[in-house]
């Protein structure tokens, strides 16, 4: 599994509005690019960090939401930041969340 971290600094007061369109976004990327989803935390006022999960590399390489997004969510959630930074892309080595741990589901 690979892991993508994301730092988003949106514009003062556009909260609500980069929330939800991160959310469709989102939902788009799974529904039709291979995703196994994400997490969005926020850091500040004005700063997210975003962490999206992807089977492996190729997957993510190879995503693409061309045709995929008629109502143009990608460009409404970056109108909302100021900057989209890529952190980091992590290759998961062990997993101990608590599902795993515990078996939870």
């Amino acid at each position: 599994m690979l892991t993508v971290t994301y730092r988003f600094n949106i514009h003062s007061g556009q909260n609500e509005a980069f929330e939800q369109s991160w959310k469709e976004v989102t939902k788009l990327i799974y529904r039709h690019c291979g995703s196994l989803g994400s997490r969005l935390y926020k850091a500040s006022e004005t700063s997210y960090i975003g962490i999206a999960q992807w089977p492996d590399k190729q997957t993510l390489d190879h995503s693409s939401l061309e045709g995929f997004d008629p109502e143009d969510l990608r460009s409404k959630m970056r109108s909302c930041c100021t900057s989209i930074e890529k952190l980091d892309e992590l290759e998961l080595i062990h997993d101990l969340w608590a599902e795993e741990l515990f078996g939870i589901s």
